[in-house]
């Protein structure tokens, strides 16, 4: 017996021209160094039809080695030259899909990183022609399969500007975030923080009679300028929050306003005091406080309390003194009465639970009669009296 042995462009004339030849070779022993060969042999093949200008048969011979040979030395080459192939016919899914394939299965390969280069530049034109679905969807393909590497951040960046660009917001945020949180040491982080703001900003522009979006805005934008104050972006964060503050303080005195008008006077000076407190000095804050002045000396300061701060009535002034008394004796060296904290009053205290008792005889009411009679039942138009129970009786031995 003996094997023949094939190296180069020859063993792919050999398959083509007889197609049992691959059938034989199937059944030979093989080395390394075989494998290796015929690998490198579809190698050599598939560049020779490139050479001649013949794309699709370059790729089928890259495909048939990729397929037949997944673990030779030049299967990941052979695998990224696919992608670039692809890609210079047009077909950037395919091509997309090849970089993919290269990062899933020769993560250790040498073109690892020039294939995500290449799927981040397929990406970018994508949004570059408002394909935005596509290029997030690819930017979330990288990012799985390499979320640590130096290109991450980045590439996570460029996830929150595809979100931003579909108006999807939460899931920008979300994006950006994630560069806050998982790399928090790089150079995106200042940027990606601004553009949590600017979201922000984006969305309380949008909407009427609402400061949650204006009031997270602002202070994402305080939060950025504290974080990065020498940032490019500092400006441009300081103006936009001039433009928040001015905003926030037309919507409440916009809210205040309405509370007056429906003459609910608490809700208003709620609202008239935001603006003061918010924007002082500013001719709005002069607006509310007048205001405020002009609604206190028509309803007076108690109208203004809420509920449980407006002024007592006579019962509860009377409950407090009483309550207050008790505290006071409580405090004295002699004392033994129940804790103060247990003395509330009769409004406060849960509604009495009904008493269960076994017999008649090992429970009775305090001061009920004698031995062998109960005590006189109460009248049917009052309430049956809530007394203690108390021990029974010990037996006699007389």
């Amino acid at each position: 017996m003996f094997r023949l042995r094939f190296t180069g462009g020859l063993i792919a004339v050999m398959l083509a021209a007889c197609p049992a030849f691959g059938s034989l070779r199937a059944q030979e022993p093989a080395t390394v160094g075989d494998y290796n060969d015929e690998a490198a042999g579809y190698f050599q093949q598939a560049q020779d039809w490139e050479a001649q200008g013949n794309i699709k048969r370059a790729i089928t011979s890259y495909r048939t080695l990729v397929r037949e040979y997944p673990l030779a030395r030049s299967a990941s080459a052979a695998q990224f030259r696919l992608g670039e192939l692809y890609d210079s016919l047009g077909n950037s899914k395919r091509a997309f899909d090849s970089y993919q394939k290269l990062l899933e299965n020769y993560p250790q390969s040498r073109e690892f990183d020039r294939s995500v280069d290449a799927q981040v530049a397929i990406a970018d034109a994508l949004m570059d022609r408002s394909r935005y679905d596509q290029a997030a969807e690819m930017y979330t393909s990288i990012l799985a399969s390499a979320p640590y590497a130096r290109f991450a951040p980045s590439v996570q960046f460029k996830l929150g500007q595809a979100y931003e660009n579909k108006k999807e917001y939460e899931k920008a945020i979300t994006a950006y975030q994630t560069i806050l949180d998982r790399y928090p040491d790089s150079s995106m982080a200042g940027d990606a923080l601004y553009q949590i703001g600017y979201v922000q900003f984006t969305e309380a522009e949008g909407r009427s009679m609402d400061l949650s979006a204006a009031i997270d805005a602002k202070n994402t934008f305080e939060e950025f300028l504290f974080a990065f104050p020498k940032s490019e972006k500092a400006a441009q964060a300081r103006e936009n929050l001039d433009i928040m503050s001015g905003r926030e303080a037309f919507d409440l005195l916009t809210i205040a306003k309405f509370y007056d008008r429906s003459n609910d006077y608490r809700a208003a000076v709620v609202y008239y005091s935001d603006v003061v407190r918010r924007q002082p000095g500013t001719p709005d804050a002069d607006l509310a406080s007048a205001r405020i002045e002009e609604i206190r000396s028509t309803v007076g300061e108690d109208e203004l309390r809420a509920g449980s701060d407006q002024a007592e009535t006579g019962v509860r002034a009377a409950m407090r003194r009483r309550l207050q008394n008790q505290v006071q004796t409580s405090s004295l060296s002699n004392y033994a009465g129940p804790p103060v904290s247990t003395l509330r009053p009769p409004e406060e205290l849960p509604a009495p639970r009904p008493q269960l008792r076994t017999s008649s005889s090992d429970v009775r009411p305090q001061g009920g009669g004698s031995r062998g009679g109960g005590a006189a039942p109460a009248p049917a138009d009052l309430p049956a009296p809530d007394l203690p129970p108390v021990e029974p009786d010990l037996p006699s031995f007389e």
